[in-house]
């Protein structure tokens, strides 16, 4: 059976999005742009760059979940596959780099706003940010087979719900590190 005429393009642009932000990511860290004003107001470039993605990444996931009720699985795929690569990346080469910012020196830090809403949204970040990575794995069939699971429809539900959940406490470490 022939594959349907979008998914070549499909792939494409997925691949152009993600190694795009790579790029970008690299040429910005080159050109020491990191830090400089962003385009939202108060917070460094990166910051905008990484919550103006997020924001687009939710997007792009809970589309896909609607290609998944109306029956389009193999566009649901590579939609949902793509922005999962994407938060890999986002998450991987800006969030992960940012958490130096806020190591707590002893336990009574965490009461501290900026580094508890912070540590909140890593912990909830990295079990959603597994959760959706193993969905990936399984329905583009990386896995072993042994390692599948049979309630993944229901983890898949869950990680999407995550992932909002995540994205508005992401607002909420953005509003604290560069607005309020």
């Amino acid at each position: 059976m022939d594959a349907p005429r979008w998914k070549l393009p499909a792939i494409i642009a997925a691949i152009v999005l993600i190694g795009g932000t790579l790029a970008a990511i690299f040429w910005m860290s080159a050109n020491n742009l990191e830090g400089k004003p962003g385009f939202f107001g108060p917070a460094p470039l990166l910051a905008d760059i990484n919550l103006s993605l997020e924001i687009l990444l939710l997007a792009g996931l809970t589309g896909g979940f609607f290609l998944a009720r109306r029956g389009n699985i193999d566009a649901h795929q590579i939609n949902q596959t793509t922005w999962v690569l994407l938060n890999l990346v986002l998450v991987a080469f800006i969030m992960a780099g940012s958490m130096q910012d806020v190591k707590p020196a002893k336990p009574g830090d965490f009461a501290d706003a900026r580094i508890g809403v912070t540590w909140l949204h890593a912990l909830a970040g990295s079990f959603t940010v597994a959760g959706g990575l193993w969905i990936v794995l399984q329905m583009n069939g990386i896995l072993p087979r042994r390692w599948h699971i049979k309630w993944w429809k229901n983890l898949m539900r869950a990680t999407l719900a995550g992932y909002w959940v995540v994205a508005l406490g992401g607002l909420v470490t953005y509003y604290y590190w560069y607005v309020g």
